[in-house]
C-alpha cells in the first residue's frame, strides 16, 4: 500500500525546461512517497521511494544500525499534474521553474532479526545532495491484513487471524473500516497503532464490537488493552475522531498478546545510581532495575527496553538527590518538607489533588523549580507557584502599564511570533507587552500598517517572559505597554492596569511542553512553599512528575538548521544554529562545525548575549570530491559547558551538490550606522546554470534594534532583470553601540522546502555607535 508522506507543492504553467522564461533551476531532492511503511524484521524487502530530483541516487542511510539498504535501481516516471497552491489553498503566482524530474528509487532493505521494533529514519544521497527525512516502521514477523472496500458493514469485515497487523486508510470523511476477529474466553488483546510516527495524520478511535454490531469498548490512544471475557466473533472498527478522511490518514495495528510498556515509574533516576522501576503496559514483567547512566546520545537520559518489549521506554537521569513524594502532602498544614537540592518523584493521583513542599531559603537566595512532567510521556498539565509559609502568594514584581492598544485582524494562538496591533506609537524594540497574564518583548515594530509587531520566539514558538505562559489571544484584546518594577511598589495612577505579579507558571516555554518552571529569588529568610497540581484539575496513575529544586544552573542546547546541508561546488550556504537558553543563562556560545572533509570549511559563530541564533557558512572548493556523505558535528561551548546539536538525531549529514544557481556578493564590506540614523548595502548577484528567475535576498545575524527599512511587500528582492540592488538599514534610537558580522544570502524559490539559498562568501562588518 502506499501513503503520501506530505503534498508536494506544485506550480501551474505548462512551458518546458528548455523554453521556460527564467530557465531551470537546481530543485533540492524531495520524498512523496514511501513504500511499504511496515517492514517485518529478520526478512529482506525492496522498499520504493517516489519523489523529484533522486536521479543518479547512490547511498542510503538509516538512522538504526541493524538495517542496512542498497540501491537496486532508479527510473524515471511520468509527471504529475503541474499545481501549486499558495498558503491561502489558492494557485501560487510565484515562479518556481519548470517541474523537475520525478524518480522513483528502488532499494533492497536488510532488517535484522534483532532490529528495534519501532521508526527507522532514512535519507538518500543523489549528485544534488541528501533528501529529506523519509520514515517506515520495523515490525514484528505477523501477518498483515489490510482493509478492501467495501467494508463499513459487518458482512463487510475483512477477517483476520491473530496476530496480526491490520493495515487501512481511512481516505474519505466518514469512512469506517472494519475487521473480524475470533477470540477465545478469557483473553488479553494488546492493540498498538504507531503510524503517527511515520507520518499518519489520523487521530483513531478504534472500537470493540460484538456481532450484534454492539459497541462494548471504545479507544482513542494508540496502544491499549481489551479483556475478552467469552469466547466469540467480535470485529475491530478504525475511523478518525473528526471523522475527516485523506490520504495520510493511514494506520498499522499490531493485535495479538504482545509485550509493551506505556510507562515506568518513576520518571527518572539519579546519576549513576540503580532504583528498581514499576513498569506498566502488558504482558511484561511487574518492576526490573534500571541504572541511571546515559544509554545514548542525550547524556541526561537513559532509554531501555523492558525484556521482549516491542517498544522502549526513556527515564531522565538527574543529578540532585532524590525522594519520593509523602502521600499525605495534599495540604498545606501537610507539606512535605525537603531540602535543597533535590528531585521528587511524585503523582497527582487523583483529580483536584494539591501537592506542597517546603523548603527554607534565605533572603536573596535563588532557586530553579522545574517539573518534568510532560516531556517524559505522562498526562499531566503542570502549574507551581511559590506560597509564603501562611499559603499566601509570593510576589515577584509590580508591572505598571504605560500605554494601551489592542490586538486586531484576526485572533492569534499561543505560537506566533507575529500580533497584529490597533497601534504601535511610542513602542520599541526590547520594550515589554502585557497581553492578558503573558508578557512578551518586543523584537521588531512594522514598516507599515499590514505588518506584525513581531515579538521575541526561538523555533516557532513564541516566548514569554517573567515565568508567564504564552497564551491565546482574540481579536480587540487589550494589550499594554508594560515597566517592571519591585514587588510592592507605590505609583500615581495613571487610568491603566497595575498588576502584581507572583511566582508561578503554567507551561514553561520553548523545550518544556506543559511542564512548568519557576524561577525563584527568596525576598526575606524564611520557609516557602511550592504548590503543584495539574492547570485542569485532571489525576490518576498517568500523571507522574519529577519536581526539581536547585540552585540555578546556566545552560543551553544546540539546534541546527538545517540539518541536511548541501552544499553546492566553489559555493556557500548559510546555516543557522540556535541556542535555548536554560536558567537565565545570558552570555556568548561559541559554536563550530568539526571534522569536515577534505576541501569543505566552516566559518565560526558567537550567539551573542541575549540573542538565540548565530550563522556558520558552510563552503566547498570547485573541485571538492566527497563520494558519500559526511557527518555534521556542531559543537557549542560557553565557559567550560559544551554540548553538540540535535545529539539525538542520527541523520545530520553534510552533502556536496554540483555548482549553485545564484553567486551571492556583497559590494558593502563595512557598515557604520549611527543609532537612529540608516546606511546603505549593497549586494550583487550572479545567475548560473541558466537560471533567470528572482532572487529574493536575506540577511542574517542583523541585531535586533538595526532593521531593513525599504523591504516592500517581498523584502529585499531582484527582479529577473536585476543583478544589483542596494537596500536601507536604520538602526533605532535605542540600539547600543556594537560591532557585528552580518552576512547576505540570495535564495533560489524552488517546489522543495528544502533549505536553496546561497550566502555571500565575505561577510559585512557592521558598527553602531552611539548618537
Amino acid at each position: 500500500m502506499r501513503h503520501l508522506l506530505f503534498l508536494l507543492p506544485l506550480t501551474a504553467f505548462a512551458a518546458s525546461i528548455l523554453d521556460h522564461p527564467t530557465g531551470p533551476r537546481m530543485t533540492p531532492p524531495t520524498l512523496n512517497v514511501i513504500t511499504p511503511v511496515g517492514i517485518a524484521r529478520g526478512t529482506t524487502v525492496e522498499l520504493t521511494v517516489e519523489g523529484l530530483n533522486l536521479a543518479k541516487a547512490s547511498a542510503i542511510y538509516f538512522s538504526e544500525p541493524s538495517v542496512k539498504g542498497t540501491i537496486l535501481r532508479v527510473k524515471e516516471l511520468p509527471d504529475l499534474p503541474d499545481i501549486r497552491l499558495g498558503s491561502n489553498g489558492t494557485p501560487s503566482t510565484v515562479d518556481v521553474g519548470p517541474l523537475p524530474p520525478r524518480n522513483q528509487v528502488t532499494v533492497e532493505v536488510d532488517v535484522s532479526p534483532d532490529a528495534p521494533i519501532g521508526p527507522v529514519s532514512f535519507r538518500l544521497l543523489t549528485p544534488l545532495g541528501t533528501s529529506p527525512v523519509g520514515r517506515f516502521l520495523v515490525e514484528p514477523y505477523y501477518g498483515e491484513t489490510a482493509n478492501r472496500e467495501p467494508d463499513d458493514t459487518l458482512e463487510e469485515a475483512v477477517e483476520t487471524y491473530l496476530p496480526a497487523i491490520l493495515t487501512g486508510t481511512i481516505s474519505k470523511p466518514g469512512d469506517t473500516d472494519l475487521f473480524k476477529i475470533e477470540v477465545k474466553a478469557g483473553s488479553d488483546l494488546t492493540f498498538d497503532n504507531p503510524a503517527g510516527e511515520v507520518g499518519s495524520t489520523l487521530q483513531p478511535v478504534i472500537a470493540i464490537l460484538d456481532d450484534a454490531a454492539k459497541v462494548i469498548a471504545e479507544y482513542d490512544k494508540t496502544m491499549f488493552s481489551h479483556h475478552f471475557d467469552k469466547a466469540g466473533t467480535y470485529y475491530v472498527r478504525v475511523a478518525d475522531f473528526q471523522e475527516n478522511g485523506k490520504s495520510s490518514h493511514f494506520y498499522r495495528i499490531k493485535v495479538g498478546k504482545f509485550p509493551i510498556a506505556e510507562s515506568a515509574w518513576p520518571l527518572g533516576l539519579e546519576r549513576g545510581k540503580a532504583r528498581e522501576v514499576a513498569l506498566k503496559g502488558w504482558n511484561l514483567p511487574a518492576a526490573m532495575s534500571v541504572t541511571g547512566n546515559s544509554t545514548g546520545e542525550d547524556e541526561n537520559a537513559v532509554i531501555f527496553r523492558p525484556k521482549g518489549s516491542f517498544n522502549e521506554l526513556r527515564l531522565a537521569i538527574g543529578d540532585e538527590p532524590e525522594l519520593d513524594a509523602s502521600p499525605a502532602n495534599t495540604t498545606l498544614a501537610a507539606a512535605q518538607a525537603v531540602s535543597a537540592p533535590v528531585t521528587i518523584n511524585g503523582r497527582i493521583a487523583k483529580p483536584h489533588t494539591q501537592h506542597f513542599y517546603r523548603i527554607h531559603a534565605r533572603k536573596g537566595e535563588k532557586y530553579t523549580i522545574d517539573v518534568n512532567a510532560r516531556r517524559l510521556g505522562s498526562e499531566l498539565d503542570s502549574v507551581i507557584d511559590v506560597l509564603d509559609a501562611t499559603g499566601k502568594p509570593v510576589e515577584r514584581a509590580t508591572v505598571r502599564s504605560l500605554t494601551e492598544t489592542s490586538t486586531t485582524l484576526s485572533d492569534r494562538d499561543s505560537l506566533s511570533s507575529g500580533l497584529r496591533l490597533l497601534s504601535w506609537s511610542n513602542m520599541e524594540v526590547g520594550d515589554y507587552l502585557m497581553l492578558g497574564a503573558e508578557i512578551a518583548r518586543i523584537a521588531a515594530i512594522p514598516n507599515g500598517p499590514d505588518e506584525d509587531v513581531r515579538v521575541d520566539s526561538i523555533n516557532g514558538q513564541r516566548l514569554a517572559f517573567f515565568d508567564t505562559t504564552p497564551e491565546a489571544h482574540a481579536i480587540d484584546q487589550p494589550v499594554y505597554k508594560i515597566q517592571i518594577h519591585p514587588p510592592g511598589t507605590k505609583f500615581a495612577p495613571n487610568g491603566l492596569p497595575v498588576v502584581h505579579l507572583d511566582y508561578r507558571n503554567d507551561d514553561g516555554g520553548p523545550g518544556y511542553d506543559k511542564d512548568s518552571s519557576v524561577r525563584f529569588t527568596a525576598p526575606a529568610d524564611g520557609d516557602y512553599i511550592v504548590r503543584l497540581a495539574d492547570v485542569r484539575g485532571a489525576g490518576g496513575d498517568r500523571f507522574p512528575y519529577r519536581l526539581t529544586i536547585r540552585a540555578p544552573r546556566p545552560d543551553f542546547r544546540l539546534a541546527v538548521s538545517p540539518r541536511n546541508p548541501n552544499v553546492p561546488a566553489g559555493g556557500c550556504i548559510p546555516v543557522r544554529v540556535s541556542a535555548l537558553r536554560m536558567d537565565d543563562y545570558d552570555g556568548p556560545i561559541n559554536v563550530e562545525v568539526l571534522d569536515l572533509p577534505s576541501g569543505l570549511h566552516a566559518t565560526k559563530a558567537i550567539i551573542q548575549p541575549g540573542e538565540v541564533s548565530a550563522t556558520i557558512l558552510l563552503s566547498a572548493d570547485a573541485g571538492a570530491k566527497l563520494d558519500q556523505a559526511a557527518a555534521l558535528k556542531v559543537k557549542g561551548t560557553a565557559n567550560s559547558i559544551t554540548h553538540w546539536a540535535n545529539p539525538e538525531d542520527k541523520l545530520k549529514l553534510i552533502a556536496l551538490g554540483p555548482k549553485p544557481d545564484v553567486l551571492t556578493n556583497t559590494e558593502t564590506k563595512v557598515v557604520e550606522i549611527v543609532s537612529g540614523e540608516t546606511a546603505k548595502i549593497d549586494v550583487r548577484v550572479q545567475r548560473q546554470n541558466g537560471f533567470a528567475g528572482r532572487v529574493p535576498v536575506a540577511v542574517h545575524d542583523l541585531p535586533e534594534r538595526v532593521k531593513i527599512t525599504d523591504v516592500g511587500l517581498n523584502g529585499v528582492l531582484l527582479n529577473e532583470d536585476e543583478s544589483q540592488r542596494t537596500f536601507t538599514i536604520r538602526a533605532l534610537p535605542n540600539a547600543e553601540p556594537m560591532e557585528r558580522t552580518i552576512y547576505l544570502s540570495g535564495m533560489v524559490e524552488t517546489r522543495s522546502n528544502q533549505q536553496n539559498a546561497y550566502a555571500a562568501p565575505v561577510p559585512i562588518l557592521l558598527r553602531v555607535k552611539s548618537k
